[in-house]
């Protein structure tokens, strides 16, 4: 495959993934500024939407692994995406229709992004990385009051045409996995634990300075940041020595100075670094089925969420159980790697990954 291919894709399908996040964020939060629904509604709203959009990603990741149809999948996405910017005077068919849009386009994108991957976690870290970016820039748009639907329904069709035109990459040849699938489930169910548990993590830390929008902006850059810098350091280094060694550092700087914006800023940078890693790590578990790889990591994603949804939220945000939890989330995820590495992960060139196979 060329590298005007690659290039073009992973460059048009960023840059959609963060469009099509800040507009569900700008549509949801613009229903409260408009005084279309009142403010403890906003709390069931994104609830509803969340649900939605994540939960639903392997049924959406499975369908498209059968059909065949990542691009259609994305277009379709931003179609409704576009279409729940019209809802605003429509609190929940607009949370539901903005959810479902979401999680078509995220799997259409992911199967065509795992497709160029190559087994390597480079290209879906920057593909996933521009999410956040998105998501804190509708926020921004929509609980200010600022929320107008046509130039984001503009951008979101103009992004669905170049979508259709871009040359399309050619589906990846799945791998042969050993016949020996003792750790299969093990392996698959370690890593969607620490995907889990990160998540968890992620939404009980609370960050006051964050406030300030010049902090807010460095905080949304280290969620950014992290999450490409993930991939293409684990494909250098390897994943293993990537993905532990951001999580055990990241552990006591996000526990105990959470209030130090500048030390919990590096936290989050290194708290992201194995996002793509486990990402890449299903995927190659799941050769032929990367939509539905992709969806289960959403899913463990919103798993993790739902203790933050609850009372249980202040004891999810005490610095000990935030500590504890991240060291359970990299016993997991080591645990994963290392069996992955060893009985399933022997076709994949990366640094200390393959090191660690050979020894083992």
């Amino acid at each position: 495959m060329s590298k005007k291919t690659i290039l073009t894709n992973i460059s048009v399908y960023s840059v959609s993934h963060a469009l099509v996040d800040a507009t569900c964020a700008a549509t949801l939060f613009a229903i409260v500024a408009l005084d279309q629904a009142d403010p403890q509604d906003l709390f069931l709203l994104i609830v509803v939407y969340n649900v939605i959009a994540f939960s639903t990603q392997p049924v959406c990741g499975l369908l498209v692994d059968i059909f065949g149809v990542p691009v259609d999948s994305a277009v379709l996405g931003m179609v409704l995406v576009a279409a729940s910017t019209l809802l605003v005077q429509f609190p929940l068919p607009a949370a539901l229709v903005a959810g479902i849009g979401n999680a078509l386009f995220h799997v259409g994108g992911g199967v065509t992004i795992l497709n160029l991957a190559s087994g390597k976690a480079t290209l879906p870290g920057i593909y996933v990385a521009p999410g956040a970016l998105g998501l804190t820039t509708g926020i921004l748009i929509g609980k200010g009051g600022y929320f107008i639907a046509w130039p984001f329904i503009l951008l979101l069709m103009a992004s669905a045409m170049l979508i259709m035109r871009i040359p399309r990459p050619e589906t990846a040849v799945p791998h042969q996995l050993p016949r020996n699938l003792r750790w299969f489930e093990t392996v698959i169910l370690l890593l969607l634990v620490s995907v889990a548990i990160r998540s968890m993590v992620g939404l009980s830390m609370a960050f006051p300075w964050k406030s300030d929008p010049v902090l807010l902006f460095a905080l949304t850059a280290a969620v950014v940041l992290g999450k490409a810098l993930g991939g293409i350091l684990g494909d250098r280094f390897g994943w293993t020595t990537v993905a532990i060694s951001g999580l055990a550092i990241s552990a006591p700087l996000l526990a105990f100075f959470a209030q130090t914006p500048a030390i919990a800023i590096i936290g989050i940078l290194l708290f992201n670094l194995s996002m793509p890693i486990t990402l890449i790590g299903i995927a190659e578990m799941l050769p032929g089925k990367l939509g539905f790889a992709f969806g289960l990591t959403t899913l463990a994603l919103i798993i993790g969420a739902f203790p933050t949804f609850t009372q249980l939220r202040v004891l999810l945000s005490h610095q000990v159980f935030i500590f504890a939890t991240i060291l359970i989330s990299i016993a997991a995820l080591y645990s994963g790697l290392r069996l992955y590495t060893c009985h399933f992960g022997a076709h994949i060139p990366t640094g200390q990954f393959r090191a660690q196979s050979e020894e083992a």
